[in-house]
């Protein structure tokens, strides 16, 4: 029994003995397996801190941080690392110290930062009213809160100290809604030029309209205006409707313009006055001169042309001196077949400033001067032949002065010159003027002097489309021959367009015209004021407008040998 059991046992025991001996040995079957110890963090991923997209904005846009004005530096802190930088922190500070007059932002705290992340930063920066020129050298630094910091950033930039505005009106202008005479009762418009004319920015800008005395009543939608902003030699045109009401007892009606800024110190109140009964018929305008100031390399702004400001005043008047001025403009009111392209722009400013130099340049007396604009045939024909009789009458001392701003049209057949009244139609001209028979007309009443100014083509182009619209084509007119003691100064040659200078609201010869005046207060011979429109008008014409004019002047062959020493005045 007992050997039984050994027997069964043995296997067992056998099999014991050479696991134990492989144990010893180091030998196994089974695989072995390993373990690693995990580390509590990655030391291979850092942060990595870099500053970028860094811009400097200002209120003024002009890269100066200037006294009274609110500016910052913007930029971007990023995390170009893996890893996460702990407790950013930016910090600003200026190199040099601190500079007079500004202040800003020198703490700020952006907290974690994840890698492959960003976050906008913005410093606000305040340049105070005491800040004076210098130079703000600026270092901006970014902290990591274990050492891994961004390279810091520096920013110069200079400051600039208070510079005060000026808001003043630069210029005014009254008109009525539909021309004429300044009434009781009627709507009357103010449109004023609010301007900055001092050196620096003004904020902050309102104008309010007053009208201080009784019976006066404000008609617009509002009386006070939010300009804001300004920046130096800015200005803003504003319109102020009111009129005054059958109560009235005054000879004037004063309004009240007050102008403020937010220092409230740098804005000048103007009253201007319009006369009742003031005639506005030319251009619906009477000009109120504005509060006057002078800035260095500052352009006054205007609501008009700088040749109908300032017209000299001569002392000398002529009593037979003659003239009539005619600007016809709104040819599309009498022709409905026509629109407003066939108007001529600017031709009743023309007329109107004109007639003033014909007064106080040219010396001739009020009696003597007759106006018209948008004249029908009637009314110039009625014009031309009570000038001539006049003219006529005192033969021997007798001068005639001519101009007309409008539209002119040669025949398309017999290609005579016609100078246009507003009622006749470019297909039609058995009404309109013709020029030849004007020439003629002045010519035999036996003036000693005789001048015409034609600020019109007569090639059907006008200034803009002109009647040409009504034919489709352009027409060479006939040179029409002169006869007495006359001068004829036309605006343009053979088919080209006479002009409009848009920006001086005039015609371009016009202007020239006026302005030599100007200059000359009228002490020029013909022949150097024919020079000067000539020269400027062919330039600035094709300066301006791209397009070919060349002022001419005919001289009848009885003055040709002395036209060339007639002065103006």
């Amino acid at each position: 029994m007992k050997k039984l059991l050994l027997i069964l046992l043995l296997p067992l025991l056998l099999t014991s003995l050479l696991m134990a001996q492989n144990v010893t040995s180091g030998k196994s079957d089974s695989k072995k397996i390993t373990f690693k110890k995990q580390p509590t963090g990655n030391i291979r991923q850092l942060p990595d801190l870099i500053i970028n997209e860094e811009k400097f904005v200002d209120e003024n846009k002009n890269n100066f941080i200037n006294a009274n004005e609110e500016c910052s530096i913007s930029f971007k802190v990023q995390n170009i690392g893996k890893g996460i930088a702990l407790d950013v922190k930016v910090k600003a500070s200026v190199k040099s110290g601190a500079v007079s007059g500004v202040t800003f932002t020198e703490n700020i705290s952006l907290g974690d930062l994840q890698g492959d992340s960003s976050k906008s930063v913005t410093i606000p920066i305040h340049g105070k009213l005491n800040t004076e020129d210098g130079l703000a050298e600026f270092l901006i630094q970014v902290i990591e809160a274990r050492g891994f910091d961004a390279f810091p950033l520096e920013f110069k930039i200079e400051t600039r100290k208070f510079a005060e505005p000026k808001i003043v009106i630069s210029d005014a202008v009254f008109s009525t809604e539909d021309g004429g005479l300044i009434k009781l009762n009627y709507p009357i418009n103010l449109k004023i030029l609010v301007q900055n004319v001092g050196s620096g920015e003004a904020k902050g800008v309102k104008v309010n309209f007053e009208l201080p005395s009784p019976n006066c009543v404000f008609l617009g939608d509002q009386n006070q205006f939010d300009l804001n902003y300004m920046k130096r030699g800015e200005s803003r045109e504003l319109d102020f409707l009111f009129t005054a009401t059958r109560r009235y007892v005054g000879t004037s009606i004063p309004v009240l313009v007050q102008l403020s800024e937010s220092y409230g110190r740098y804005g000048a109140d103007s009253t201007l006055q319009v006369s009742l009964a003031e005639n506005l018929t030319a251009k619906n305008e009477v000009v109120i001169s504005g509060t006057s100031a002078v800035t260095e390399d500052i352009a006054i702004a205007s609501l008009t042309s700088d040749v109908d400001k300032n017209i000299p005043q001569i002392l000398t008047s002529h009593p037979y001196r003659y003239a009539l001025v005619i600007g016809n403009e709104d040819y599309s009111r009498f022709q409905r077949g026509l629109n407003n392209e066939a108007n001529v722009k600017f031709a009743r400013n023309d007329a109107t400033i004109f007639k003033d130099y014909a007064q106080r340049v040219l010396g001739v007396e009020s009696k003597n001067l007759f106006f018209l604009t948008d004249a029908t045939a009637g009314e110039m024909e009625q014009k031309i032949d009570l000038v001539s009789k006049l003219a006529s009458r005192t033969a021997d001392e007798a001068e005639i002065i001519f101009f007309f701003a409008g539209h002119g049209l040669p025949d398309e057949v017999s290609k005579e010159p016609y100078l246009i009244p507003v009622d006749v139609s470019g297909t039609n001209l058995n009404s309109a003027i013709k020029l030849a028979s004007v020439y003629k007309t002045f010519s035999e009443t036996g003036a000693q002097k005789i001048t015409f100014f034609l600020d019109a083509c007569f090639s059907g182009g006008g200034r803009d489309a002109g009647l040409v619209a009504a034919r489709s084509v352009k027409v060479k007119p006939k040179e029409e021959l002169v006869s007495g003691n006359m001068v004829v100064f036309s605006a343009s040659s053979g088919e080209q367009s006479s002009l409009p200078y848009n920006d001086k609201q005039h015609g371009m010869f016009t202007y020239f015209l006026l302005k030599k005046l100007q200059e000359t207060k009228g002490n020029i011979t013909y022949s150097k004021l024919a020079d000067f429109i000539k020269n400027n008008v062919s330039i600035e014409s094709l300066r301006i407008n791209n397009k070919e004019q060349d002022p001419t002047v005919k001289i009848s062959i009885d003055v040709q040998d002395k036209w060339e020493n007639w002065t103006v005045n």
